[in-house]
């Protein structure tokens, strides 16, 4: 695909929503202030009652970029954004959270970066906290990096969005509607498993907002971090080896403050990763700090 042809295609962004009409509004101006002017907004509200139909009914009469779906009953995330993807007419689709925002020039720079060689594109993100204060989440990227699934079997450096052709999110059937945790991750593992390598571009296109209310947390935080990790292994542990199926089982038991000091030495010495015998000795000290 030339430039010209690529940067006269249409592209859909999907935001999935429930119950958090400020913060949308945030998330959806900023789409609508993209320098790419090709695009379409799908707002899909998981049945919210904060008022998010008549505001998304109204913006929709002023603005025909924007569409709105909206499940009558409560689905969760996967099936949400599935909706989107289902509805989506663009040739590209990539998707915001609705708590997060873009910069004005993340759909431009994915466009025009687009190579249909890589199965999806991804970039740096910003960390935003309530105190105003924002940090670039990957220090160390300064260039385009091409990576595989083999790359994210173990953590997802592919970010919580990307962006690919519409038809290939929907060859993979969308987001399992069954994952509770790490929803984005294991999309992002069964897409580069069957399209190939992904490049992750070093800017810092994507907000993702810390600033929730006391009690809040980001809805996936709800669901434990060891037990999805090791759901996104059987899901797909045709992609695993032996060897890597045992080093999930280590992070696993890791992550649930059940780790050993020779497992910890053992993947230490072959991932060249001390701090897993860090991690290791600061749990060993709180354990028994705590007895």
């Amino acid at each position: 695909m030339n430039n010209t042809d690529k940067l006269n295609k249409k592209v859909s962004v999907y935001i999935s929503t429930h119950n958090r009409l400020e913060r949308l509004k945030r998330a959806i101006q900023s789409v609508l202030n993209q320098e790419y002017s090709n695009l379409e907004l799908l707002v899909c509200d998981d049945a919210s009652n904060d008022g998010t139909k008549e505001y998304m009914e109204e913006l929709c009469s002023k603005d025909n970029r924007v569409k709105y779906f909206r499940n009558d009953v409560n689905k969760g995330a996967c099936a949400t954004r599935n909706l989107g993807i289902r509805h989506a007419t663009g040739f590209f689709i990539t998707g915001l959270d609705d708590d997060d925002e873009f910069t004005f020039d993340r759909i431009k720079l994915f466009v025009e970066n687009w190579d249909d060689r890589y199965s999806f594109l991804s970039c740096n993100f910003y960390d935003c906290y309530k105190i105003k204060h924002k940090k670039i989440h990957y220090k160390k990227n300064l260039k385009p990096i091409i990576l595989t699934y083999k790359d994210i079997l173990f953590k997802n450096l592919a970010s919580n969005q990307v962006f690919t052709l519409t038809e290939r999110l929907r060859s993979i059937n969308g987001f399992d509607v069954n994952v509770k945790r790490l929803q984005d991750w294991d999309t992002w593992l069964r897409l580069s498993a069957k399209y190939g390598e992904f490049m992750v571009l070093p800017y810092a296109t994507y907000l993702m907002h810390h600033d929730h209310l006391p009690g809040e947390q980001r809805v996936s935080k709800a669901y434990p971090f060891s037990r999805a990790l090791h759901e996104l292994k059987m899901r797909n542990n045709q992609l695993y080896d032996k060897e890597e199926q045992s080093f999930v089982d280590y992070l696993v038991a890791l992550e649930s403050n059940n780790g050993q000091i020779v497992e910890s030495i053992k993947w230490a010495l072959k991932r060249k990763e001390p701090k897993y015998i860090a991690k290791y000795l600061i749990q060993y000290v709180n354990k028994n700090t705590n007895k």
